[in-house]
């Protein structure tokens, strides 16, 4: 998430009731426990590595070779042990919770939650990211909320791909319509880099009208207007903000704009 602090808008202990703005809670995604087992498992690690190092020194200045030196690379290995966790997940102290509610959801770290009903909820973007090949996709979802604040939800959460996209269905659910009703009064609505409106989509000047667009769909970190012929126009869906508002939207317009 940001930087700046939780909201106090309510303590954590205060669980949703019957009657409250987000509803009844429908699923907990709990990353505090993993970070506790992320720091016991770091405490483990540096306790050993420190706990070798007088053994590798007594051994080493006594000239006991084949004890001193397996002593001293243990301790070295566990160092770096320690030292590739922290680069990789980069723990967090006390770590999160958020919790799905039938109408919004709510962010908990320590003693702090940040609540925020569907329609508080702006924008959301969706990043991928491998970070080497062959291993697990690294997902990001940034949401983006009325009052301003950067919401981000991370591999820190537990399956966070299944949170991530049940929050970016409810956001899309709620912004294509509004924007549908903008195109059918005849406005032209910008999402990211593209422009589109009854005619057609554009990017940075390169046009398609609808009967020339095949499909648009977002797929291997692209967000894609598929022309019939031609180029395509895309964009880095990390980069764009409602990347499945614009494809939900762009169907239903390239429909609307069909002769019947």
């Amino acid at each position: 998430m940001d930087d700046r602090p939780y909201a106090r808008r309510r303590p954590c202990e205060e669980a949703a009731i019957p009657g409250d703005r987000l509803g009844e809670p429908v699923r907990t995604f709990d990353g505090r426990a993993a970070a506790r087992r992320r720091w016991a498992w770091l405490g483990l690690l540096c306790a050993a590595s420190l706990a070798l190092v007088p053994a590798a020194i007594v051994y080493l200045r006594d000239k006991v070779w084949w004890v001193g030196v397996p002593a001293l690379l243990l301790s070295m290995g566990y160092a770096a042990a320690v030292g590739w966790v922290v680069g990789r997940d980069r723990p967090r102290v006390g770590g999160r919770a958020v919790v799905l509610h039938t109408g919004g959801l709510s962010i908990v770290r320590r003693r702090d939650e940040a609540r925020y009903t569907w329609d508080e909820l702006v924008s959301v973007t969706v990043s991928g990211v491998k970070p080497e090949p062959g291993s697990p996709t690294s997902w990001t979802f940034t949401l983006v909320a009325d009052d301003g604040r950067v919401l981000r939800l991370g591999d820190d959460l537990p399956e966070v791909r299944t949170l991530g996209a049940a929050v970016a269905a409810e956001v899309t659910a709620r912004i294509v319509p509004r924007l549908l009703a903008a195109v059918k009064e005849g406005e032209t609505v910008r999402l990211g880099p593209f422009d589109l409106d009854l005619d057609g989509v554009e990017k940075e000047g390169d046009r398609l009208p609808w009967d020339a667009v095949d499909d648009v769909a977002v797929d291997n970190g692209l967000v894609t207007v598929h022309a019939r012929k031609g180029p395509d126009l895309m964009t880095m869906a990390a980069q764009m903000p409602d990347a499945l508002a614009f494809t939900a939207l762009c169907h239903q317009v390239r429909d609307l704009a069909r002769p019947s």
